[in-house]
């Protein structure tokens, strides 16, 4: 036995044979099985705008089903399914405002950069300010590591760097 195509629109397999496979792909049943997948795949603001330019469907709305299902040019879409679909795109479209007012309100690591720069050439040069500040609690303990301990005039004895980097 050859080796088989597996479609995943319409849950089929076959020979796959070019001629077998050209002529699936081109069916009527495969067409409709395919705008079926991707239609769930829509945003709901583009389904709405969709559904909105077309008039309903007689044959859905009088029988409860029209032949062409996917392919139909009229919607069949009920008009409380349609408010139903306005208001789930409002309300995205509020969340989706909110979102981006939350991230305008996140400042910009440079205003922040500029900020900390001028309260830095606002005080005395010849005192180093550090942007972090260290635990009152662990001020005074003796049993931390040298990593944590903090930094004293005392603990330098040589203040003489400059063989450094050389």
């Amino acid at each position: 036995m050859g080796r088989r195509y597996y479609c995943e629109y319409c849950d089929k397999t076959f020979i796959d044979v070019l001629e077998a496979r050209k002529k699936h792909l081109q069916s009527a049943h495969h067409i409709k099985q395919k705008n079926l997948h991707y239609e769930q795949c829509k945003e709901p603001a583009v389904i709405l705008r969709e559904e909105l330019l077309k008039t309903p469907c007689r044959r859905f709305f009088q029988h409860g089903s029209c032949q062409f299902e996917g392919n139909c040019k009229y919607t069949h879409y009920s008009p409380e399914q349609l408010c139903e679909l306005r208001q789930r795109v409002e309300q995205m479209e509020i969340s989706r405002q909110r979102k981006e007012d939350a991230q305008k309100q996140i400042p910009l690591l440079e205003s922040w950069l500029e900020k900390y720069e001028r309260s830095i050439k606002k005080t005395d040069s010849q005192i180093v300010h550090t942007p972090w500040t260290y635990p009152e609690m662990l001020e005074y303990r003796s049993d931390l590591p040298a990593s944590l301990i903090k930094f004293r005039p005392e603990h330098f004895h040589d203040d003489n760097f400059e063989e450094w980097g050389k």
